[in-house]
């Protein structure tokens, strides 16, 4: 008899892998802000500074008008 119920081992279940990390001690790239990035932050600028920027939810992007 089989049980209904699936056995799984804990270390399968979650990713081991590590975080990337960046260089310490990055500052905004914005003349007179020195806020510090933090390591794990792949920007150039800090939160206040950055571009707008919205993702994609769904849908296809025509290659033509895609960003190079």
């Amino acid at each position: 008899m089989s049980s209904i119920y699936q056995k799984a081992n804990k270390a399968g279940a979650f990713s081991l892998r590590k975080s990337k990390t960046f260089a310490k001690g990055r500052v905004c790239k914005q003349d007179g802000c020195d806020v510090t990035l933090s390591m794990y932050n792949k920007k150039e600028f800090c939160f206040n500074h950055s571009p707008i920027d919205y993702g994609r939810n769904r849908g296809w992007i025509d290659p033509s008008k895609k960003k190079s």
